[in-house]
């Protein structure tokens, strides 16, 4: 299908002809004479509109990081080569900032963390709840600015006048969407909004009947994204595009979720013209070089039930390397973050970008996520991290998770602590900054498994220099939710207590956390993170500091 904005028509000027219908004069292939057309009123004004490129709005509320974001660079530049005129708003630009990760602690760190997991624990649901409404009203600039952020988004649409908006977005920011779809539903102009989340049925059930909203992103469709908004400016049905979602008149969903897109390198470089450089504490590019998880088991995790997260799929190595040259040379950056839920997937394109960088980007600085797995060669081994660092690797994140075995196998990580404790020494050994993520409150965890994490984090203090502690979370469609609803027995004292469909979240108790044993070890685990998280990071990690 050609784009609305690829297609021009050439037409008499009106002040050159008192007559109607207008005429217009092409040469016949034999280049003798002209064959006159004649066009009617309907088509010389549907001609006239259609001339001029549709101009789109994409509004940016995945304001979580300290760097562009991808999904709107993906668009902006897809949408730009197929001649449409973009707009973008993103909250960084009135002023809301995104949310700093593993900020500094002060002295009153240690103390409010331990109480504020005593009130997530809390036996009393109701103050749990309290809790997890202040946390929500507080956890991104977005959700704390909720007003001024829609107030910015309704001067935007005055002062752009788009012919439609394109919405990248959260689940948490449920009610933002439903406000931005209505502020456009006054202006009759017609909305779309994508996010990570989209392919499981009991979300988007509730997202598609927010009133206002044209189409309901259900999969990865950026390469259609100008056929998509072609039929929406036509007045089509939007549905006919798989992986595009709609509520009928008659109370259905129409459209069905579309597979997973297999054709990665086919995807331009994303273009991050359109975002606020100047507001960024440090220029940093963020570059995915593939989709999914090449281990894709974790029994918590939501990235592999999320939309770009079904299968793992991978760029070439030589797409990969091109596009690092290009963004280096595009915006002037030397430092680029991997936003891979595991850069060392394809270990083709992890030593790609180790032998690289340096070669396509002098004094390049770069830090991603790994999983050290089991495998006989996992890319990480004390040569890898070497090389690694003399590529500019400067930062590494893998998920810890638990300093107890039990827990890491309950949870199907496919990790050995011991390997784990190796790595960390080594990416150390190496003049690499580490950063590790970490969950309490697993089902069947008890207090001398939060005592064995204490005890890795004690004898690894000089080896990690960032910890990422979190209460487990469970996400909808995960493989624990299957597991609770199939044999809840299995896990004593852990209750489903509610569901939330539009946001994904299951509301869970585990009535060990609320143990005295258990908080006490806790307390001692919190001491050792804030300990931690209060170093200072190594020299060349520093511009990364806040980042991931």
């Amino acid at each position: 299908m050609l784009c609305l904005a690829e297609r021009t028509f050439s037409f008499m000027s009106l002040s050159h002809s008192c007559q109607w219908p207008p005429q217009t004069e092409v040469y016949s292939r034999n280049f003798c004479r002209p064959v006159v057309f004649q066009l009617t009123q309907q088509q010389f004004i549907k001609g006239i509109i259609m001339s001029v490129p549709a101009k789109v709005l994409l509004v940016d509320l995945n304001n979580f990081a300290r760097y562009p974001t991808l999904s709107i660079g993906y668009l902006a530049s897809i949408l730009r080569q197929a001649k449409f005129t973009i707009d973008v708003f993103s909250p960084l630009m009135v002023g809301v900032r995104g949310t700093i990760r593993e900020a500094r602690p002060n002295v009153l760190g240690l103390p409010k963390a331990r109480l504020n997991h005593r009130v997530a624990t809390s036996n009393s649901r109701w103050v749990r709840q309290f809790r997890n409404y202040v946390a929500k009203r507080q956890h991104s600039g977005i959700t704390a600015h909720q007003q001024a952020v829609l107030e910015a988004f309704r001067e935007s649409l005055m002062q752009s006048a788009p012919q439609a908006v394109l919405i990248s977005t959260y689940l948490m920011y449920y009610e933002v969407c439903i406000e931005m779809c209505r502020l456009c539903k006054e202006q009759d102009i017609p909305v779309i909004i994508g996010g990570p989340y989209f392919v499981q049925e009991d979300v988007y059930a509730e997202w598609v009947k927010i009133d206002g909203l044209s189409g309901l992103i259900a999969g990865e469709l950026e390469l259609e994204a100008p056929n998509i908004i072609n039929s929406l400016l036509n007045k089509q049905d939007v549905s006919h595009h798989q992986g595009v979602l709609r509520f009928a008149s008659d109370g259905t969903i129409k459209g069905k979720v579309a597979r997973p897109l297999k054709t990665l390198d086919d995807v331009p470089f994303p273009d991050f013209s359109d975002f606020p450089w100047h507001q960024y504490p440090n220029r940093i590019v963020p570059i995915v070089t593939g989709r999914g998880c090449s281990w894709g088991a974790c029994s918590f995790c939501s990235d592999v039930t999320s939309t770009a997260g079904r299968t793992y799929r991978s760029r070439s190595p030589e797409n990969v390397i091109a596009e690092i040259k290009h963004q280096y040379e595009r915006y002037n950056v030397t430092n680029f973050v991997f936003v891979d839920l595991k850069l060392n997937s394809n270990l083709s394109v992890w030593r790609a970008i180790i032998n690289n960088m340096q070669t396509v980007a002098p004094g390049a600085k770069w830090i991603a996520s790994v999983h050290v797995g089991m495998e006989e060669d996992n890319g990480l081994s004390a040569e890898d991290l070497i090389a690694a660092a003399k590529s500019g690797c400067v930062r590494l994140t893998t998920g810890l998770e638990s300093g107890s075995q039990r827990i890491i196998d309950w949870m199907k990580k496919g990790t050995q602590l011991d390997l784990i404790g190796q790595f960390l020494k080594n990416a150390r050994a190496a003049g690499i900054s580490n950063r590790c993520t970490m969950i309490i409150g697993y089902p069947n965890e008890t207090h001398e498994d939060i005592d064995a994490s204490a005890r890795f984090l004690a004898d690894h203090v000089d080896d990690i220099e960032r910890i990422m502690l979190n209460r487990l979370a469970i996400t909808a469609g995960t493989p624990i939710v299957r597991q609770l609803k199939r044999n809840p027995d299995r896990y004593q004292g852990f209750h489903i207590v509610s569901e939330n469909a539009a946001l994904a979240q299951v509301e869970h108790y585990y009535e060990g956390v609320s143990r005295s044993d258990h908080r006490g070890a806790v307390n001692q685990l919190l001491a050792h993170v804030v300990g931690i998280n209060s170093k200072e990071l190594l020299t060349q990690a520093q511009d990364f500091e806040g980042v991931m």
